[in-house]
């Protein structure tokens, strides 16, 4: 008998020893996971915006600021003629890139200035390539 009492027992050490470690990998394979989320997790999953009123314009020169995530403002209206300025504030690098091809600035960072002269009315729809959840509209009059 004390032969299989011994057996038994070490059964049950073995086996507590085994539940043990896996709760333990369990538990750290959920802190890399949490932890991978919120150091990689994608920042262009939607999110909501402050909302911004459309800015019309009629100066020759207009400045759009990047900063942030998001370009203030993100709908402006111009006349044909005028020249946008996008002034790169915020501490991540960005561009700003015609959805159709009609322009493509390079990266840029803060401090930086990229500008524009648009003679041809339209619609232009534009984003961040790093970013696309960073949108702006730019309407040219004739």
């Amino acid at each position: 008998m004390p032969k299989r009492k011994a057996a038994h027992t070490r059964k049950k050490g073995l086996l507590a020893r085994r539940s043990l470690l896996l709760a333990v990998s369990v538990g750290l394979l959920l802190i890399v996971a949490v932890a991978s989320f919120y150091a990689f997790g994608s920042d262009d999953s939607p999110k909501p915006h402050i909302r911004q009123e459309p800015v019309v314009s009629e100066e020759a020169q207009v400045t759009v600021k990047v900063v942030d995530r998001d370009y203030e403002p993100r709908e402006l209206t111009i006349n044909k003629g005028a020249r946008v300025t996008w002034k790169f504030k915020g501490d991540l690098p960005h561009n700003v890139v015609d959805d159709r091809g009609a322009f493509e600035s390079p990266i840029l960072e803060r401090g930086d200035e990229w500008s524009l002269t648009f003679d041809d009315p339209g619609t232009y729809t534009y984003y961040c390539t790093l970013h696309h959840s960073m949108q702006g509209t730019l309407v040219v009059l004739e």
